[in-house]
């Protein structure tokens, strides 16, 4: 599924960043190399495991197990588990990339990137299979040593080492945090 250069979802996003900027300025750094920590890898292990089948959703749309695939979707699709197509143009690898990568510390709420990593509504997933899953694609990402252990991102191509733990650390938390973990 291509995105063309002006869309509905990429106006959602435009909304979405222009209100959190104001908040980037206060949000506390993070620093994606404490995603490889030991400590940082407790620190999600025990949020995920403390996630069940029935958590309640603080917003958005998605239920529990489908949260849990998308975050499987996110890291598994650039680490060999799936997959995704490049929905990438020029400026989602340029100036997107810098805001929501380089300079964002959290993710804004309603942010709507890449299309494949939408869940739909009437798609459902066993629990325990994508918690499982999860877990297996987290322990990849963990062990990954260099730059080119990860593959492209789908929406900003070519991300380093640093920047991938980055994403991955503010996109986990940002789900957690949706189901209260």
């Amino acid at each position: 599924m291509k995105r063309g250069i002006l869309n509905k979802e990429l106006w959602f996003s435009f909304i979405a960043i222009a209100k959190y900027v104001p908040q980037a300025f206060f949000a506390p750094k993070v620093n994606g190399m404490d995603f490889y920590t030991p400590e940082k890898q407790q620190e999600f292990k025990k949020r995920i495991q403390s996630i069940k089948p029935d958590s309640i959703r603080a917003w958005g749309t998605m239920n529990v197990a489908q949260m849990l695939h998308h975050l499987a979707l996110s890291l598994g699709g650039v680490l060999g588990f799936f997959t995704l197509p490049d929905e990438s143009y020029w400026l989602s690898r340029t100036l997107f990339k810098w805001i929501l990568v380089d300079f964002f510390n959290a993710q804004p709420k309603g942010l709507r990137l890449p299309l494949d990593f939408v869940i739909p509504h009437n798609q459902m997933f066993d629990f325990e299979t994508e918690k499982s899953l999860l877990f297996g694609i987290l322990e990849k990402a963990w062990q990954t040593k260099n730059d080119e252990d990860w593959g492209l991102h789908p929406m900003f191509g070519k991300l380093t080492r640093k920047q991938w733990g980055k994403l991955a650390q503010i996109h986990l938390d940002y789900h957690l945090k949706q189901f209260n973990a």
